[in-house]
């Protein structure tokens, strides 16, 4: 289902990234209504392992983080929502958005397909995502 966006909003959309979709869906939630740098910086500081991505939907196997209760540290999901938010940044900056007042405003993810690698014993089955993500002007 395509994503419209008002004139003050630009998006990002990431296809078959090979991550967690439940990794993806907890970071969504936990940046969700943060202006951009502030989304920026928690990433890097997961990607570093300084800063735990709160479990709240998918807790059920999460471990205890020292200071901030139930989390995970899901690196390579944060690595490629980065992306995505640098993305979305240099499309709001091509559209003539300020920068410096971008908030994300709706985070979407969903399941992507199961890709099966050709091996012995049916292979090895690995995970995607799709992301959407949509930024907008404060």
């Amino acid at each position: 289902m395509p994503i419209n966006t008002e004139p003050h909003q630009s998006k990002a959309v990431g296809k078959n990234l090979r991550v967690s979709w439940k990794h993806c869906t907890e970071i969504g939630r936990w940046i969700k209504g943060d202006s951009l740098e502030k989304a920026v910086n928690k990433l890097e500081q997961v990607q570093e392992k300084n800063l735990a991505v709160p479990a709240t939907k998918f807790d059920s196997d999460a471990g205890h983080v020292s200071g901030q209760g139930k989390g995970r540290y899901p690196q390579n999901a944060a690595e490629e929502v980065l992306k995505l938010l640098n993305l979305a940044e240099a499309n709001a900056e091509n559209e003539g958005l300020n920068t410096a007042a971008l908030e994300v405003q709706k985070v979407v993810t969903n399941k992507g397909p199961k890709i099966r690698t050709p091996k012995r014993h049916r292979g090895q089955s690995i995970k995607s995502a799709h992301v959407k993500i949509v930024v907008g002007e404060r």
